[in-house]
């Protein structure tokens, strides 16, 4: 339908330049994307979409961008292993326990507890350590083992980004009359799980990870973006909201518009597309290409969003 459309139009406009079809890398990103995108409309008219921000996405996302931007396999996993210090170094709420999600905690009570920053011996051999963290995890990554992109990588890396589940949300009233408040909307979003139990989200201010996540407008004009984690753990803070034997997850939302909820559901484990090269193709043997499809805004990079 897409070729088709894009047919018409060079056809209507005399003819158009000719467009490189998306390297296979982009072909990868665009399945993973459908895989972790959910959308739903309600009878208002009113349009929901959410993705969940898993490690496999993030990953096939490094690759097409790294595809078209020519970058080599060494530049590719640079930028991989900054995502992953964006988060061990992130800053996490102290109040539902994820700020043992930074190295910095986790190296104060399981290596030293007497660690002084300040002391510069001292924080050569975090560094080291917080490295070799990150290293085994890229390590993790390649495992020759498994395919790339998977569900898990290891006790902390799969479905969940660094033991939460990270989610963009995205809100359309282009088909609707109705200008529903939003301005509190993180508050009235749920993470679901599938005995029915409801998960707040939590960040560093309120709902949100940082204020820049929360949607610049008091109601929804047209259209918003934005994100929201939550914690990966029950009120035990043991058990994980999404494990092993986890059927699905949904995400809901409520009292936006004239429905009382609007839910979104990711049927569980998500399987991911296989990919034939986990190295990118030398420069040479590779041309920058457009991608044709295209994607709702973003509220940016997971990287570091705490």
């Amino acid at each position: 339908m897409r070729t088709a459309l894009l047919a018409l139009s060079c056809a209507a406009a005399m003819g158009c330049a000719q467009v490189d079809p998306p390297g296979p890398f982009a072909q990868v990103e665009e399945k993973v994307w459908r895989i972790v995108n959910r959308s739903a409309t309600g009878r208002d008219g009113i349009f929901l979409q959410a993705t969940l921000r898993s490690f496999a996405y993030e990953i096939a996302n490094f690759y097409a961008n790294a595809e078209r931007e020519g970058l080599d396999q060494e530049q590719l996993e640079s930028r991989l292993s900054q995502f992953i210090y964006g988060f061990v170094d992130s800053d996490y709420p102290m109040e539902d326990g994820t700020d043992i999600n930074s190295l910095y905690f986790q190296y104060l009570i399981y290596v030293n507890p007497s660690f002084d920053p300040g002391n510069p011996i001292q924080k050569r051999v975090f560094n080291v350590w917080r490295g070799d963290y990150v290293q085994r995890l890229l390590k993790a990554v390649y495992d020759v083992k498994f395919p790339l992109l998977r569900h898990q990588y290891d006790e902390r890396w799969g479905v969940t980004l660094y033991s939460r589940l990270a989610f963009d949300v995205y809100l359309d009233s282009e088909e609707s009359e109705l200008r529903p408040r939003i301005d509190d909307i993180g508050s009235r979003t749920f993470l679901q799980d599938d005995e029915g139990n409801r998960y707040s989200p939590s960040g560093l201010a309120g709902p949100y990870p940082h204020e820049y996540f929360r949607p610049k407008d008091k109601i929804l004009k047209r259209n918003a973006v934005y994100r929201l984690h939550f914690p990966n753990r029950k009120a035990d803070r043991q058990s994980p909201i999404v494990g092993p034997n986890s059927e699905y997850v949904e995400l809901v939302i409520v009292g936006l518009g004239e429905e009382p909820e609007r839910k979104v559901r990711w049927k569980l484990p998500l399987e991911y597309p296989k990919v034939a090269e986990k190295r990118l193709a030398p420069a040479a043997d590779r041309q920058q290409r457009d991608t044709p499809f295209r994607r709702v805004p973003s509220v940016g990079s997971s990287a570091g969003s705490g």
